[in-house]
Order: C-alpha cells, then sequence, then structure tokens
C-alpha cells in the first residue's frame, strides 16, 4: 500500500501526479477510500430482482418461472438400470423414443417428460463417451 508522502513539495514537481496530490488525500490511501454512492451492477442487479419479487412480476423481458406441481424425480440405480433394458430393447438411444419407453417401463407416476429429459442427457453422455472413444 502507498502512502501520501508529505514535506518536500519540490519531490513532487516533476511528477505528472503532483497537480493531482495538491490538498486531496492520496487514491493510494487506505484511509481516503470509500464506499461508492453508484451501486456496482451486480447490487443494481441484486435490487431489480428484488424488487420484482415485491411487485410479483418479472423485470421485463425476463419470463416467470413457473414451479412444476409434480415432485423431483429421483433416478436411483434401479430405474436407471429399468430405463437402459427399455432403450436396448428399443433398439438404442438413437432409435428409442420417450413415449415407448415410457410404455416398456411401465413405472407408477413416471411421465413422458421425466423420460424425455433422461434420454436426452443419455444421448448426450453416449455421444461424448462415443467421440472420446474415437479419439
Amino acid at each position: 500500500m502507498m502512502k501520501k508522502v508529505d514535506g518536500d513539495s519540490s519531490l513532487n514537481k516533476g511528477s505528472p501526479s503532483s497537480s493531482l496530490d495538491s490538498g486531496r488525500s492520496s487514491i493510494y490511501n487506505s484511509s481516503s477510500l470509500s464506499m461508492s454512492c453508484v451501486p456496482s451492477r451486480r447490487q443494481q442487479i441484486v435490487n431489480l430482482a428484488a424488487e420484482a419479487r415485491l411487485m410479483k412480476s418479472p423485470p421485463p423481458g425476463v419470463r416467470p418461472y413457473v414451479r412444476s406441481k409434480m415432485p423431483r424425480l429421483r433416478w436411483t440405480p434401479d430405474l436407471h438400470h429399468c430405463f437402459v433394458h427399455a432403450v436396448e430393447r428399443l433398439g438404442g438411444e438413437d432409435r428409442a423414443t420417450p413415449k415407448m419407453v415410457l410404455q416398456i417401463m411401465d413405472v407408477k407416476g413416471l411421465t413422458i417428460s421425466h423420460v424425455k429429459s433422461h434420454l436426452q442427457m443419455y444421448r448426450s453422455m453416449k455421444h461424448e463417451q462415443m467421440i472420446q472413444g474415437n479419439i
């Protein structure tokens, strides 16, 4: 940390900062640093979000989040094994459709949305494995 040097002003005459130092605290002096009155960009976003929650409407251009009434599904190892078995019976991840996988699995409480997202993740994982295997 640099501090303003008091004393001989002839030391500062040739430096470009000498005109800035005269009569003011140095910007490097920690005691002169203070919080700005202007909020940071992050704080502005936080403030907008807080205002939006109070108004019960999102900021302009932002779609409101609508939480599903269905509880989140946990894909257990047994449930995933059943899923993989259904996908293999249908000819692999590229030929399997969410509707057919759902019918073959026949699990109570499982919806097509659950299967769609899991199949999408499963396909991307398989394709990534193929790419890494070919390198």
